[in-house]
């Protein structure tokens, strides 16, 4: 129950930062917001790193208002799915563990897409997390029967 438990932690500590994106993109329609962060962004020294924040905020700001709005209610549903799965794990529920075999596996494949487009050491180690998590419920799954699992 301990791991169960700590994968449930996992899956809220991922729909908060997913909420937090979620706000981040509704923040970007209001060109108040994006008027204060390019003048911030502007202000700061020429650096790699600041190139780098320029560059992505150029990216964001040229996305149309309604996009951004379907980008994050689509972060919202994606952090609904996971504080599911998390209630569900917490509760050593049988339901909660199938939900997120069949929704950490489905998404496996984008994981490996993005770390063969884009390689960064956060993504090997949500990846390496997201297996790990699969392999234990998957295990758990096949060596408990659901009749011990009700009790």
């Amino acid at each position: 129950m301990f791991v169960l438990r700590l994968i449930a932690v996992f899956k809220f500590v991922k729909a908060s930062l997913v909420v937090t994106t979620g706000f981040g993109l509704l923040s970007l329609a209001n060109p108040a917001f994006v008027l204060a962060v390019t003048q911030f962004v502007n202000s700061l020294s020429y650096a790699r790193e600041q190139r780098l924040l320029r560059d992505l905020l150029g990216l964001l700001v040229v996305v149309p208002v309604g996009r951004l709005h379907l980008m994050a209610v689509a972060s919202f549903l994606y952090a609904g799915l996971f504080v599911f799965e998390g209630v569900g794990l917490w509760q050593g529920k049988h339901w909660g563990e199938w939900l997120t075999v069949i929704a950490t596996s489905s998404f496996i494949p984008i994981e490996v897409y993005e770390l063969i487009r884009a390689p960064r050491l956060n993504l090997v180690v949500v990846l390496c997390l997201n297996l790990l998590i699969l392999a234990y419920l998957i295990w758990r799954m096949r060596r408990v029967s659901p009749s011990v699992r009700s009790h």
